[in-house]
């Protein structure tokens, strides 16, 4: 166990995860706390946070509830953290609603044939990310979509490619600027994909 003793004025001072609900905890004065650290695991990998200094900052329980920086879980999960100094309130915003305003994820790309590598009936595209993210706000944005969704929506664009061209088997690379993210396929009836050379570069 740790002793460690925080002032508190009334800032928002750490994020609250619950089973049950996720709030705030403000409160003024001087308390000391007898605490356990814990640890976070985001996507599968223990996550350490840092304080504004760069520095490790613990992560604890108190009495069931599992205490952690706002800023540094927020911004592992790819979200907006700013704090309103006049309102003492710290802020919060989702990443799926600030990056997927643009519009569906089949138009987030330039989908092009390329005829000189056609092989039979099979066509061969490449579908190039074209929207308005940069790398590190589009890997969040890709680490935040579901695996099966994500595939289910690349696959209904090799279908949709497939449909133009009756009779056709699809190949469909996808790729951000000159990184790979995987291929869909639309052959004989099924559609299928692979996503992981995403895995690679995309941490």
């Amino acid at each position: 166990m740790k002793r460690i003793t925080y002032f508190l004025s009334g800032a928002l001072a750490a994020l609250l995860i619950s089973s049950a609900t996720v709030s705030a905890f403000a409160a003024g004065g001087l308390i000391t706390l007898n605490v356990q650290p814990a640890q976070v695991m985001v996507n599968g990998e223990v996550f350490q946070p840092k304080d504004a200094q760069g520095r490790d900052a613990l992560v604890f329980t108190y009495n069931g509830t599992t205490y952690a920086p706002v800023r540094a879980l927020a911004e592992a999960y790819g979200l907006t953290v700013g704090y309103d100094s006049a309102k003492n309130m710290a802020t919060v915003v989702g990443a799926a609603r600030t990056t997927n305003s643009t519009g569906s994820f089949s138009s987030q790309w330039t989908v092009t044939e390329k005829p000189v590598t056609r092989y039979g009936n099979e066509h061969i595209f490449t579908a190039v990310y074209s929207g308005p993210l940069s790398m590190d706000k589009f890997k969040s944005w890709w680490k935040s979509m579901n695996a099966a969704d994500l595939k289910a929506q690349a696959e209904q664009m090799a279908l949709k490619a497939q449909s133009d061209l009756l009779g056709s088997e699809i190949t469909m690379y996808f790729s951000f600027c000159s990184y790979n993210l995987g291929t869909a396929f639309a052959q004989s009836g099924c559609t299928f994909s692979n996503f992981d050379p995403a895995s690679v570069w995309i941490k």
